[in-house]
């Protein structure tokens, strides 16, 4: 009773238990290539978590053209990173709820969908311009294997691919960690199952894309805990709140904050603690 209490009153924007251990600081890139995995959910969520433990956290809709985190958030920017790029300070764009501030993006906006490298790169650098003001980032990336989706999956100290026990989103999970390895010197990945409905069947999912990686890629790919099937995430997205706060207690949520632990106890280069700018390639670390 008194974990759930704590954690409402972080939620709400107060203190944390101190019984709480602190996060590392981290900047975490959610990818999976196909659509409908549940990536962007699992994202929110996880830097929900990081909330929780009392971490300054920004969450990044990176589907730029067709963006809809802010639906699962339940908030209506006025603005959006379009008007950062124009002029605007980003501190005026984001956007807080539920204790962490998103950088929203445009539903429909081909401006947005169309940005080419140097707007992709002048978006990266607004963003490190307040990064020093996180503990954390999450970046939610668009669906599908074009360049915009592997230079912010590949942008973050942490990548993180979801993967669902379909063997379409498996191949699409294979096709995503091939691009960053081969393509983006990505040398570490995480693999996160979802909406699995029992233990064989996460362990199976991590034997098959383990395996292909093993045999193609130069690539370490660590399994994370699974994320069992849960309705409270529907539940939750029909009334417009991250699981976390619809459901704190729901098995899914329980299995959201224990993925974040792990990825605690895998440390972040010490390169991204030491220096302001967060993302892979300025840091030199390409792990």
């Amino acid at each position: 009773m008194n974990d759930q209490a704590s954690t409402l009153r972080v939620l709400r924007g107060g203190s944390i238990a101190a019984a709480m251990p602190r996060p590392q600081r981290r900047s975490l890139a959610v990818t999976g290539g196909k659509g409908g995995v549940g990536k962007s959910s699992l994202a929110l969520n996880l830097a929900l978590a990081r909330v929780e433990r009392g971490s300054r956290t920004l969450m990044v809709d990176a589907d730029l053209g067709m963006a809809d985190l802010n639906l699962l958030v339940g908030v209506a920017p006025s603005h959006s990173m379009l008007d950062a790029l124009g002029g605007m300070p980003i501190d005026q764009v984001l956007v807080a709820a539920h204790g962490l501030h998103l950088l929203p993006a445009l539903n429909g906006s081909s401006l947005l969908a169309t940005l080419g490298p140097t707007g992709q790169q002048r978006l990266l650098e607004l963003i490190d311009g307040i990064a020093a003001n996180f503990d954390t980032i999450v970046i939610d990336v668009a669906a599908g294997l074009g360049l915009t989706q592997a230079v912010f999956a590949s942008a973050t100290t942490t990548t993180l691919v979801v993967a669902n026990p379909e063997p379409l989103s498996m191949a699409d999970a294979y096709a995503s960690l091939k691009v960053l390895a081969t393509e983006h010197g990505v040398r570490r990945a995480y693999l996160l199952p979802n909406r699995v409905t029992s233990r064989a069947q996460g362990d199976e999912l991590v034997a098959r894309l383990s395996g292909l990686v093993g045999r193609f890629l130069d690539l370490e790919l660590i399994a994370l805990p699974p994320i069992p099937a849960d309705p409270m995430f529907q539940e939750a997205a029909q009334f417009g709140v991250p699981l976390l706060v619809h459901a704190p207690q729901s098995v899914a949520a329980r299995a959201l904050r224990l993925v974040d632990r792990v990825l605690d106890s895998h440390a972040a280069p010490a390169s991204v603690d030491a220096a302001p700018t967060w993302w892979r390639a300025a840091a030199g670390d390409r792990r």
